[in-house]
């Protein structure tokens, strides 16, 4: 193997390393699928208890991502992403035209960083190794590397204003971005699309899920966390749409539902039984059982419910 095959391998693996997401538990992870969008799945790259590393696709612009905590809005504070006070989704938090206008907002404001991203896109893989074939490594790095620092200035300066004016109170997240950049290039590359992610942080995810062009199967995504918000882990009693807490949250979803001309009661009808011998099934999580199960182990003893008899 060559030096400039070696060159290039180890620069595909940096290339790719830069491309994951972290997020942690208790958010959720919008990204690009195709020409639309998904939440992504318990399947990552790494998994801790503290939240999962995700892979997003290589490519600026189709590696965009939202990581989404949701934050009630009496406990949202300066540090917040989208604190309560001056925000532009306050108070509409679980409104997806908002969200879709707050979305666009923050793309247009990075959208100059496109430029930089496509540029040392096609320096490191366009450029870099015809120049490698042709002239050699020396040579190349003498033509690759100052182009490169002046890219990497120029981002570093327009993320730092831009990300400021967006996000003031991210300056921990602001500076670890700017560094990033001006240190690598395949970081300043990958600086588009995070300085992005925490957009919609704080916001309602099924009401995210609903702004995003092309979603992928909301009326499951929204189900499933219809039922774990109506049907506590443990054996404690269902929430009532509008209780205090997540029976509100119930109410502004159903509300989404209907706009989508979907009616929230089919969500917790019973399944159809995968088997004759499956008679009961949990409301929480859909988990068939036999009849001799009196709850469902995976969600904390979750009372079980007949599957033929709620027919």
């Amino acid at each position: 193997m060559s030096s400039v095959q070696v060159f290039l391998g180890v620069l595909l693996l940096l290339h790719l390393s830069e491309f994951v997401v972290w997020v942690p538990a208790g958010s959720v992870l919008f990204r690009r699928r195709g020409r639309g969008w998904e939440a992504a799945g318990p399947r990552a790259v790494v998994r801790t208890v503290r939240g999962l590393l995700h892979a997003v696709v290589p490519l600026p612009g189709l590696a965009r991502a939202y990581v989404v905590r949701e934050v009630p809005a009496e406990a949202a504070g300066p540090g917040d992403p989208t604190p309560a006070g001056g925000d532009p989704l306050s108070g509409r938090r679980h409104d997806p035209k908002a969200i879709a206008l707050r979305r666009s907002g923050v793309a247009h404001a990075f959208a100059p960083l496109r430029w930089i991203a496509f540029a040392l896109l096609a320096l490191a893989w366009g450029v870099a190794p015809v120049s490698l074939g042709l002239l050699g490594v020396g040579p190349t790095l003498w033509i690759v590397t100052p182009v490169a620092a002046g890219l990497m200035a120029v981002d570093a300066v327009l993320l730092s204003r831009r990300h400021r004016r967006e996000f003031p109170g991210l300056d921990d997240e602001r500076w670890r971005l700017v560094l990033s950049a001006c240190l690598s290039p395949l970081a300043a590359m990958r600086s588009w699309d995070l300085a992005q992610k925490d957009a919609l942080s704080g916001c309602d995810a099924a009401a995210v899920a609903a702004s995003l062009p092309g979603f992928r199967d909301w009326d499951s995504f929204a189900a499933d966390r219809w039922r774990r918000m109506r049907f506590p882990a443990g054996d404690v009693a269902e929430v009532p749409v509008g209780a205090t807490g997540s029976g509100e949250a119930l109410t502004i979803l159903e509300q989404i539902a209907r706009d989508r001309g979907i009616d929230p009661g089919l969500w917790e009808q019973p399944p159809v039984p995968d088997d004759p011998a499956h008679t009961r099934y949990c409301p929480r999580c859909r988990t068939q059982y036999t009849g001799r199960a009196p709850s469902c182990r995976d969600c904390g003893g979750r009372p079980l419910r007949p599957i033929r008899a709620s027919a």
